[in-house]
């Protein structure tokens, strides 16, 4: 969902793991050419299933403007399949190993203790460094390498009065829903607080004699899919088609075939077995 409606086209686009941009934005251009602002964007769970990946039923105009005036990536590879793991790895260049980034609880200042992550590496260069939204997996990780506290907004992912329904199951407490369509604006949700504050501080920085190195992780399409009602509105829910996974992909590994412990945890969704087709339908809608 575009949540950065505001922001001028050649100042947008996520990417799957990340996205490095060194640009001199107009206005925002610094006096030594060999030493760029760099803009960072990570997204969360987003897969190319965008219309400059040639999925054109998604309404994407901003990433297609950026992929269209720069460089599209068509054979990128997954470091490691979980959250803080594959941020660590992406993040310290170092590969995965056993004993090394493998779960989502991942810290790249411990697993790779003393090595020089990106955002350490540009500060020791000079330049000074911002992170806004989820770029490591924990705000405080490598927090050396910042030149101001790595900011995160706090704001609860649903916008409407729904009955969260904490209940225990099976000892643990459920979540909110996995989906909802609110009415809210984008400044109400959480990634568009971290949109606003990211064209705010290029704002500011560009202000700054030294370069920049600005890092800013949208949450979105994570788990819950909730967005405003507007971006509900571009997609007609009569069109979307369930896959047909009845089967185990050929060739897949046992550990990517589990019970989604992240999605169980939500509330509507059954602890065992296939969800409803009208509850797939919502959140692919939703996604």
């Amino acid at each position: 969902m575009n949540l950065q409606s505001s922001l001028p086209t050649s100042l947008l686009g996520p990417s799957l793991l990340g996205l490095l941009w060194a640009t001199c934005f107009p206005g925002l251009c610094q006096v030594d050419a060999a030493r760029p602002n760099v803009l960072f964007i990570a997204v969360d769970d987003l897969r190319p299933e965008l219309n400059c990946y040639g999925k054109s039923h998604i309404h994407s105009p901003h990433i297609d403007a950026l992929a269209a005036s720069g460089t599209l990536f068509e054979r990128s590879y997954c470091m490691v399949p979980t959250c803080g793991a594959s941020r660590s790895s992406l993040m310290s260049g170092l590969r995965p190993s056993r004993n090394r980034f493998t779960s989502y609880l991942t810290r790249a200042d411990r697993d790779a203790a003393g090595f020089p992550t990106l955002n350490t590496h540009f500060k020791s260069q000079g330049y000074y460094t911002v992170s806004n939204g989820k770029v490591f997996h924990h705000r405080d990780d490598s927090e050396i390498g910042w030149s101001e506290l790595a900011w995160r907004p706090k704001a609860s992912p649903y916008r409407l009065e729904v009955n969260l329904d904490l209940h225990a199951r099976g000892g643990k407490k459920q979540r909110g829903p996995a989906y909802e369509s609110s009415p809210s604006e984008d400044q109400d949700h959480a990634d568009g607080m971290i949109a606003e504050k990211t064209i705010n501080d290029l704002r500011r920085l560009a202000k700054m004699d030294q370069p920049f190195f600005l890092a800013t992780g949208f949450m979105k399409p994570h788990l819950p899919f909730v967005a405003p009602q507007k971006y509900w509105d571009l997609y007609d829910p009569r069109k979307i088609h369930l896959p047909p996974n009845a089967q185990v992909p050929q060739d897949a590994p046992a550990e990517a075939i589990h019970n989604s412990g992240e999605l169980r945890a939500y509330h509507g969704i059954p602890a065992k077995g296939p969800v409803s087709d009208e509850t797939a339908r919502n959140m692919i809608h939703g996604y």
